[in-house]
């Protein structure tokens, strides 16, 4: 019995699969193609077959015509494995369905007849390669988000991330702007920041499949050691089953964005193109706004002025020592931006003039966390840190002291250096700049222009 419900909602997330009919009815174009010519039958199976382990991932035929591999998986029991079957000289079209001619073609492709024992085939389905995407990821208040934007090839085991990403990437957002503490413009900035992504995913994805099949043209012009076809394609599988580390996707970013700052980065000269991957790699000793955040381990959090401490007068003492030890990774959270203020010390003008920026432009308690971390060349040798004066104390901020470096080296500051990170919900570097006035640009973008009159830098 079909049930209708009528529901209204301020917003809609389309997460509803390939088919999406979000998308439909918001009539987006779906761009792209679907590899007719390719069908692959995959799913889950328990065998028995002497001589194939559990430690590696097995491989039967070649990749240019059909082949079949098993990978071992303890979640289906100690006989479990995950199958796929491809082939370019027999149709499997409708395999999926005929447990009898998939058991058959499984032992045929194995080579090994009667010596294969199937126990039982869990689940069995067939795939076609789609390569697909949306020309933008909503309209108004309606969006889309994981299958229902894009689609790909699963070679590179993207999917699931990429999907996550994108709605922790809208979520965060919307928060903000369904409780009113930012504007509706905040969210063009998810079509803005994850179209170039999905866009060399796409483009990624799509080459690894080509190198399955043996269509990469980087494939054709290399030549194997013998001059065999098998050689090569054992080359292939080889380098097919290698993954670049930007397919880790730590390097995943959105630079272009229109509403990240950086003072930092190199200016562009006009006329001149700019080669940007928005799919990278992760770089030592460069970082950018629109990067993931970097993680910073053993970081002290100083809790006590204890100015009894002291024998001078006017001087105030931050005790680190003994104190536990936290990391940048436990301080991030998706419900607040993290601003780290990076001095060489507490009594640098432009420290006050951050914390008063804030106050100015963040339009609710609890939105923002700041933080002053300081290098760990300013520790004496009984872990402690001394101020000139009690105004050095910092009310509305935690301090931290960098104990082991990693924060300094991650974020690419020098010790005597002054820079201010903001890292936005989603772990994304928002901002890199140089005070108060980088930070009240930024959350112009988050908060609007409004929100941030009269917040500016001190000289």
């Amino acid at each position: 019995m079909n049930i209708e419900e009528v529901v209204e909602a301020a917003y809609l997330i389309g997460a509803d699969g390939a088919r999406s009919v979000t998308r439909k009815q918001l009539q987006l174009t779906f761009v792209g193609s679907t590899r007719e010519d390719i069908r692959i039958v995959l799913g889950d199976i328990r065998l028995e077959l002497k001589g194939l382990d559990r430690e590696h991932w097995h491989h039967f035929g070649m990749m240019s015509q059909e082949m079949i591999s098993f990978r071992p998986t303890d979640e289906l029991g100690k006989d479990g494995y995950q199958f796929l079957i491809t082939s370019r000289v027999r149709e499997l079209k409708g395999l999926a369905q005929d447990e009898e001619a998939l058991l058959d073609c499984i032992k045929e492709l194995i080579g090994l007849g009667d010596d294969v024992k199937v126990k039982e085939v869990l689940w069995a389905s067939e795939f076609r390669p789609n390569m697909r995407m949306v020309n933008k990821f909503g309209v108004g208040r309606a969006f889309v988000a994981g299958d229902a934007a894009h689609v790909h090839s699963p070679t590179g085991g993207q999917g699931l991330n990429t999907s996550v990403q994108d709605a922790f990437h809208l979520s965060w957002k919307l928060a903000l702007v369904y409780k009113g503490l930012s504007p509706a413009s905040l969210l063009d900035t998810y079509t803005a920041e994850r179209l170039p992504v999905i866009t060399e995913m796409l483009g990624l994805t799509t080459e690894i499949l080509k190198r399955i099949h043996g269509e990469s043209k980087a494939e054709d012009a290399q030549t194997s050691t013998d001059g065999s076809s098998n050689a090569k394609v054992e080359s292939n599988l080889e380098r097919v089953k290698h993954r670049g580390k930007n397919m880790f996707m730590l390097g995943v970013n959105c630079r272009t964005s229109p509403i990240v700052v950086d003072d930092f980065a190199p200016s562009s000269t006009p006329g001149v193109a700019v080669l940007h991957s928005a799919y990278g790699n992760i770089q030592e000793g460069i970082l950018h706004a629109g990067d993931r955040a970097p993680d910073a381990p053993d970081l002290v959090l100083v809790a006590n002025f204890n100015r009894a401490a002291s024998s001078a007068p006017g001087i105030s003492t931050l005790r680190a020592k003994g104190l536990g030890s936290t990391r940048l990774f436990d301080i991030f959270a998706p419900t607040y931006h993290t601003v780290l203020i990076f001095a060489p010390g507490l009594a640098n003008p432009v420290v006050s003039s951050v914390l008063s920026a804030l106050q100015q432009c963040v339009p609710q308690n609890g939105l923002v966390r700041p933080l002053v971390v300081l290098p760990d060349a300013l520790l004496d040798s009984d872990g402690e840190v001394k101020t000139s004066s009690a105004q050095d104390q910092t009310p509305g901020a935690e301090v931290l002291v960098d104990r082991a470096g990693h924060a300094y080296r991650g974020y690419v500051i020098e010790n005597d250096e002054i820079r201010v990170v903001a890292i936005r919900p989603d772990g994304v570097v928002g901002a890199i700049v140089r005070g108060a006035e980088g930070l009240r640009r930024y959350f112009d973008g988050i908060f609007g222009k409004k929100r941030c009159v009269g917040a500016g830098e001190v000289p």
